[in-house]
Protein backbone atom coordinates (compact mmCIF):
# COMPACT_ATOMS: atom_id res chain seq x y z
CA UNK A 1 0.00 0.00 0.00
CA UNK A 2 3.03 2.89 0.76
CA UNK A 3 5.04 1.59 -2.45
CA UNK A 4 1.51 1.92 -4.30
CA UNK A 5 1.07 5.47 -2.36
CA UNK A 6 4.74 6.44 -3.38
CA UNK A 7 4.25 5.71 -6.78
CA UNK A 8 0.93 7.18 -7.24
CA UNK A 9 2.23 10.75 -5.93
CA UNK A 10 6.05 10.43 -8.21
CA UNK A 11 3.22 10.21 -11.08
CA UNK A 12 1.41 13.13 -10.47
CA UNK A 13 2.56 16.26 -12.11
CA UNK A 14 4.88 18.93 -10.62
CA UNK A 15 3.71 22.12 -9.79
CA UNK A 16 6.42 23.76 -11.06
CA UNK A 17 5.56 27.43 -10.22
CA UNK A 18 4.80 26.64 -6.30
CA UNK A 19 7.79 24.40 -6.32
CA UNK A 20 9.79 26.93 -7.07
CA UNK A 21 7.72 30.06 -4.83
CA UNK A 22 8.91 27.62 -1.91
CA UNK A 23 12.59 27.83 -2.64
CA UNK A 24 14.39 30.09 -0.20
CA UNK A 25 16.28 33.21 -2.01
CA UNK A 26 19.51 32.03 -3.14
CA UNK A 27 18.65 28.36 -3.03
CA UNK A 28 17.77 28.42 -6.67
CA UNK A 29 20.29 26.65 -8.45
CA UNK A 30 20.57 24.15 -5.59
CA UNK A 31 16.76 23.06 -6.16
CA UNK A 32 17.15 23.10 -10.33
CA UNK A 33 20.36 20.71 -9.56
CA UNK A 34 18.65 18.39 -7.46
CA UNK A 35 15.63 18.10 -10.38
CA UNK A 36 18.38 17.92 -12.87
CA UNK A 37 20.21 14.30 -10.87
CA UNK A 38 16.59 13.02 -10.17
CA UNK A 39 15.68 12.55 -13.65
CA UNK A 40 17.76 11.58 -17.03
CA UNK A 41 17.60 14.31 -19.96
CA UNK A 42 16.37 11.98 -22.79
CA UNK A 43 12.99 13.06 -23.61
CA UNK A 44 11.40 16.22 -24.43
CA UNK A 45 9.03 16.30 -21.67
CA UNK A 46 11.73 16.13 -19.46
CA UNK A 47 13.57 19.19 -21.04
CA UNK A 48 10.38 21.19 -20.83
CA UNK A 49 10.22 20.64 -17.26
CA UNK A 50 13.74 21.93 -16.64
CA UNK A 51 13.01 24.67 -19.13
CA UNK A 52 9.79 25.62 -17.13
CA UNK A 53 11.26 25.31 -14.16
CA UNK A 54 14.65 27.19 -14.94
CA UNK A 55 12.31 29.92 -15.52
CA UNK A 56 10.07 29.98 -12.85
CA UNK A 57 13.68 29.86 -10.42
CA UNK A 58 14.49 33.13 -12.60
CA UNK A 59 18.02 31.28 -14.05
CA UNK A 60 19.38 32.75 -16.96
CA UNK A 61 20.06 30.52 -20.10
CA UNK A 62 23.84 31.22 -19.52
CA UNK A 63 23.32 30.05 -16.06
CA UNK A 64 21.63 26.82 -16.78
CA UNK A 65 23.87 25.93 -19.08
CA UNK A 66 27.09 26.39 -16.55
CA UNK A 67 24.85 23.89 -14.11
CA UNK A 68 24.69 21.42 -16.67
CA UNK A 69 28.43 21.79 -17.70
CA UNK A 70 29.20 21.49 -14.31
CA UNK A 71 27.13 18.20 -13.93
CA UNK A 72 28.50 16.92 -17.24
CA UNK A 73 24.80 16.51 -18.77
CA UNK A 74 23.59 18.01 -22.36
CA UNK A 75 23.31 21.93 -22.31
CA UNK A 76 19.67 23.10 -22.49
CA UNK A 77 20.30 25.49 -24.36
CA UNK A 78 21.74 25.82 -27.54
Amino acid sequence: REVQAVNAELQRAVDVKGLAQAVPAGLEPQVYVASLMAINLDQKAEADYLNELAGALDLTPDQVNAIHDKAGVQRLYR
